[in-house]
């Protein structure tokens, strides 16, 4: 339903979120995002954060709204840039309801995401 992967060297988190998920697996996803995250700090911390949507259906309000509420949570606290690969246009439309509250870019394809992260300047 998620992996979540680090790259110290770029202060980088990749996470690829799968399935439809229940509302029961959200505190366990939120403890291992703090893990990997306390795992950055001696790195400088989590400055980008890619996020991999395309195999991630439409979810339920309460999902989405926590998702929303972790990638605010990366940008005003962690100050980490967040991008956000998604396929689904169905899926997109619920991202951009929620962009206003989140800030993250969309992209359609995982170069692409990767590739506006690392542009962006380290803080």
């Amino acid at each position: 339903m998620y992996s979540i992967t680090v790259e110290p060297e770029c202060q980088l988190m990749r996470i690829a979120v799968s399935g439809f998920w229940p509302s029961e697996i959200l505190p366990g996803y939120i403890a291992e995002l703090h893990r990997q995250t306390e795992g950055l700090k001696p790195f400088g911390g989590c400055r980008r954060i890619l996020v991999d949507m395309s195999d991630y259906p439409i979810q339920s309000q309460e999902v989405a709204q926590a998702h929303a509420r972790i990638i605010a949570y990366g940008k005003d606290a962690l100050r980490a840039a967040t991008a956000v690969v998604m396929t689904s246009p169905l899926s997109k439309l619920q991202a951009k309801r929620m962009a206003n509250l989140a800030g993250h870019e969309l992209f359609d394809e995982e170069a692409g995401a990767r590739a506006w992260l690392l542009a962006q300047p380290d803080l």
